[in-house]
């Protein structure tokens, strides 16, 4: 049964009845004709005049009914046709999410070809740094750059008066190191590492003028894991012996390395390397051509730095071992000497030793120059906070000309706070040199044991982590440095005895990834 029109809501979808709309005329004609036929009647039967104002009221009324019957139909026709144009819009944002589905699936499918054309499963990408890999991870290169642009100044008080008569204030800029390095692994077992760049070619002051730059190879070695805790290394590589020294020269505190790593430290040569890791503790164990550490090696030349051919450095033998036990934290932490905020706390203890003996000169049938040192050191990280501390002593037998023996002794302590995130201070006192010669005869001449005594002070911005980073440092030489025990690359000059003070200033800017 149709619903009266006076039902309906404004969201009801229905239709009158064809009848319906067809019945309003038909009545408005009968009506018509009865009221013609009701005056004829009433002027033959004499029809009161109230009785036809009541047939005419019910004419309009009828009539009226009839124009909103229309008015209900144009409505409903609109609704109709809005209901019709949301559906057909429903449509096509359907069609269209489905062109955009194809579309996603054609792109993913040509990516997969453009990968195949590469090779099966190769992937590229950064993280921390960029790299090229493949889909099973077996193969993979790790692609890495070093850049430290560095300005120094240093000045010696009273002006002239430096031993090589140099003016007493002297500055300048430099591009100290600028490196590119390629690492990773080959199968699971197999990892690699080579390091080249430009750079001193006599950073240790070996020779007359450790201020020549060059192009160097730093490292190039190849390590094979034998087991989970036991691995072999080869070729060429830092000596395990100062942890100064092995913290990368991207990773360290200052703007460089302490005086006294430079002069005592060992550096790089060339060998093998027994890597052995058991928890908490980790050991290495080093044979190789040995170190030109406090003028070794002479038959080097200029040839300071290796590569070196295989008879050029002139050793018998040379050993060098380190121990190392994590007290507390992850071994990860202690690859640099900064400790971020968000770092938990850490505790390590190092120490090494290290030996080696030169051949023997046939023609002279002079003594060997034989060295041996010891080294020790702790680090602690508190998460914002760091400490370090160092300790070296150092033998050496027939270095030449008179002296018999030698001694030499070294200390390190720094650390740093950080005052936020991005800014950390840092503080660092180094003292140490030559402090015993045996003379045959006594009254020969020996080298110069002028100790040194260095305070310096700096800080951090990190800009971007280590990767980019603003180091500035001032630094102040209480005692004379030697011409024995100066090193250019930090940046200190040799001074005479009766100086005042010395001072340096330097400030560097990183990019490193």
């Amino acid at each position: 049964m149709p619903r009266p029109f006076w039902l309906r809501t404004k969201h009801t979808r229905f239709s009158l009845p064809a009848a319906t709309v067809f019945l309003a005329p038909l009545l408005l004609s009968i009506a018509t004709g009865f009221a013609q036929e009701v005056s004829e009647q009433s002027s033959a039967s004499d029809v009161s005049s109230r009785q036809m104002d009541d047939i005419l009221k019910q004419l309009e009324e009828v009539r009226a009914q009839n124009e909103q019957i229309r008015s209900e139909n144009q409505q409903m026709r609109e609704e109709i046709d809005f209901l019709h144009a949301d559906a057909t819009r429903d449509w096509l944002t359907e069609q269209r999410a489905e062109e955009i589905k194809e579309l996603v699936q054609d792109v993913l499918a040509d990516a997969d070809t453009r990968s195949s054309l590469m090779g099966s499963g190769l992937m590229a990408g950064w993280s921390d740094g960029f790299f090229l890999a493949s889909a099973d991870g077996r193969f993979r290169l790790n692609v890495g750059a070093l850049m430290q642009v560095r300005f120094m100044a240093n000045i010696l008080n009273g002006g002239e008066g430096s031993v090589l008569g140099e003016d007493g204030t002297r500055y300048g800029f430099e591009n100290t190191t600028t490196r590119i390095n390629l690492g990773g692994h080959v199968f699971d077992d197999t990892e690699f590492f080579i390091e080249m760049g430009f750079g001193r070619t006599d950073p240790f002051h070996f020779t007359a003028d450790d201020q020549v730059f060059g192009s160097r190879l730093y490292e190039a070695w190849v390590r094979h894991r034998l087991t989970d805790n036991i691995a072999i290394k080869a070729g060429i590589f830092k000596l395990p012996y100062t942890r100064e020294f092995l913290v990368y020269e991207g990773l360290q505190l200052a703007v460089e390395r302490s005086l006294i790593d430079y002069r005592f430290g060992l550096g790089r040569s060339q060998g093998v390397q027994l890597d052995v890791a058991m928890g908490p503790v980790r050991g290495q164990l080093a044979y190789t051509n040995g170190s030109t550490a406090l003028f070794s090696l002479r038959g080097l030349g200029e040839n300071v730095v290796p590569p070196w051919a295989a008879y050029r450095a002139d050793t018998e033998w040379s050993v060098t071992g380190r121990l190392e036990w994590l007290l507390q934290g992850e071994w990860e932490q202690f690859r640099q000497f900064t400790s971020p905020t968000h770092e938990e706390f850490g505790m390590m203890i190092g120490v090494a030793g290290h030996g080696q003996s030169e051949e023997r000169d046939r023609t002279s049938r002079n003594f060997r120059n034989t060295l041996y040192g010891v080294t020790a050191d702790l680090s602690v990280d508190f998460g914002g906070a760091s400490a370090f501390a160092s300790i070296i002593y150092e033998h050496q037998l027939h270095p030449g000309g008179a002296i018999q023996s030698i001694d030499y002794w070294g200390m390190v302590v720094q650390g740093s706070m950080y005052l936020d995130p991005k800014w950390e201070v840092y503080a660092r006192y180094e003292m140490g040199g030559p402090f015993r010669q045996d003379l045959d005869p006594p009254s020969a001449g020996g080298i110069d044991d002028q100790g040194v005594a260095i305070a310096t002070v700096g800080f951090n911005y990190y800009i971007d982590g280590q990767d980019v980073k603003w180091t500035t440092d001032f630094g102040f030489a209480i005692d004379p440095i030697s011409t024995f025990m100066v090193v250019d690359q930090t940046g200190w000059r040799p001074d005479p005895e009766n100086h005042g003070a010395q001072f340096l200033i330097r400030s560097q800017l990183q990019l490193m990834f």
